[in-house]
């Protein structure tokens, strides 16, 4: 007597063909989860180089718009790691108003930071560098035998420049509205 032929599936067939769908399912969930990994880290590294870039064009801006006055309270000082200087800053108006500003120097262990105190306890990260870094004063119009100076307190005049001195390197920021 003949035997009829199976025309369905196994149980053991099933179970197989279901487990090898939950891989393929699996391994599709874990490249896309990377892809979208890789998403967010691009993502991210944007926002910080924007930040970056935008914090670095503030403190050029900041630099260049700094005044001086006959009034004491509104002079240029700075050392070796804070500098407080009255510039102009933008107001939510739309315009720029005279401000206060201090430029401070975060050093961590292998880098340092440049921050920008703004007025409302505001604080922006002006630039980042490998290093510790410290500022600098040029003024090529005094007597002493060198032109970076390390520490600046003028009510009268400002200096050319600000040196953020990294090791052996410098980095040249122009001070004031007349500065090229």
């Amino acid at each position: 007597m003949p035997r009829p032929s199976p025309v369905g599936f196994t149980l053991l067939e099933v179970l197989a063909a279901i487990s090898l769908l939950g891989l393929a399912i699996s391994a599709a969930v874990a490249l896309l989860d990377q892809l979208n990994d890789g998403s967010a880290r691009i993502a991210r590294e944007s926002v910080r180089s924007v930040r970056d870039a935008n914090g670095a064009r503030l403190l050029a801006r900041l630099l260049m718009d700094a005044r001086t006055t006959t009034d004491t309270t509104q002079c240029f000082r700075g050392d070796a790691t804070s500098v407080e200087l009255w510039t102009l800053c933008d107001v939510p108006g739309g315009w720029m108003e005279p401000c206060r500003v201090t430029l401070s120097i975060d050093q961590q262990a292998e880098s340092s930071a440049v921050l920008i105190g703004l007025p409302d306890s505001v604080t922006v990260s002006g630039r980042r560098e490998i290093g510790r870094v410290t500022f600098r004063y040029y003024y090529p119009n005094t007597r002493s035998d060198t032109l970076w100076a390390p520490q600046w307190s003028s009510n009268a005049s400002l200096p050319v420049a600000i040196g953020l001195f990294i090791g052996t390197d410098t980095i040249v920021l122009p001070v004031g509205p007349a500065r090229d």
